[in-house]
């Protein structure tokens, strides 16, 4: 995120609002530890149960790190931090669902859950996503509930992400866990949320995304854990600059917060195109 005089202020401004929504949105869905999703291709990331718990949200979406982008920063101003949804509670008369097969079973994904599908051997991933505009507030929109994941399409955002297959950097989000009310289907969740495991994945693994008729195969090259508190480049992180065709996943870690309902971490694996 860094530039020079007038640009490199407004930058930073921009990232600190990112930062502040993607703490709120990791807060807003928590009661144990909800799941946070990413947007894993860039810096913006989504929590589960709000925005993404990720300092790179909103705000890193901010961080263009193009000139255009950058000129553009000067005239306007940052996004303002997002205003915190109302969160439904649990039906108090009916215990909560704590297993996803059991939940899928009875409910399935959410209607919108058609984007592309999102494969993962190493750790029994096999979801639907959905995909999720990332407009001028730089919000990014969490998934439906712990069983879908989000793809960003942060094409009003020139330099980061991209598409799957496309040479870019596609950056997918998904809750590590949930404890909240599923709101498409008026249940509630108490358990593991579909990325609950991507922090056991390692190099070589596969991530497979079924996408426009074909099946689009990378290998993981890294798997880092970013503090929230600050110091890290999430622009770099969902920067669409890429050697080769990129996917980036992206969820909560580190201790969970009973009081704050935040996680401390965030977890980023990063994978390339292999076929």
């Amino acid at each position: 995120m860094t530039s020079r005089g007038l640009l490199r202020g407004s930058l930073r401004m921009m990232a600190r609002a990112v930062s502040h929504a993607i703490d709120w949105s990791c807060r807003n869905g928590r009661t144990l530890g909800v799941g946070c999703a990413v947007i894993a291709a860039g810096a913006l990331a989504a929590c589960s149960g709000g925005d993404s718990g990720v300092k790179v949200t909103p705000a890193t979406a901010t961080a263009t790190a193009t000139a255009t982008v950058a000129a553009t920063a000067q005239e306007k101003s940052p996004p303002s931090i997002p205003t915190p949804k109302v969160t439904p509670g649990p039906d108090p008369g009916r215990q909560p669902f704590r297993n996803l097969d059991d939940f899928l079973k009875e409910y399935d994904y959410p209607k919108d859950a058609n984007f592309a599908r999102i494969k993962i051997p190493a750790i029994s991933v096999d979801a639907r996503v959905a995909s999720r505009t990332v407009g001028g507030d730089g919000i990014m929109p969490d998934p439906a509930g712990p069983a879908d994941v989000v793809w960003y399409d942060l094409s009003g955002w020139p330099g980061l992400g991209g598409r799957p297959g496309e040479g870019g950097n596609a950056v997918f989000s998904g809750h590590v866990d949930y404890d909240y009310l599923i709101p498409y289907a008026g249940v509630p969740y108490r358990g593991q949320g579909v990325f609950s495991k991507i922090s056991a994945l390692s190099s070589g693994d596969l991530v497979e995304i079924e996408y426009g008729g074909k099946t689009l195969r990378y290998q993981v090259v890294s798997r880092k854990q970013y503090h929230v508190g600050g110091g890290t480049d999430w622009a770099a992180v969902w920067s669409s600059k890429v050697s080769k065709d990129t996917i980036t996943l992206y969820t909560c870690g580190g201790p969970f917060d009973t009081i704050t309902k935040e996680y401390s971490d965030r977890v980023v694996v990063r994978a390339e195109r292999v076929g």
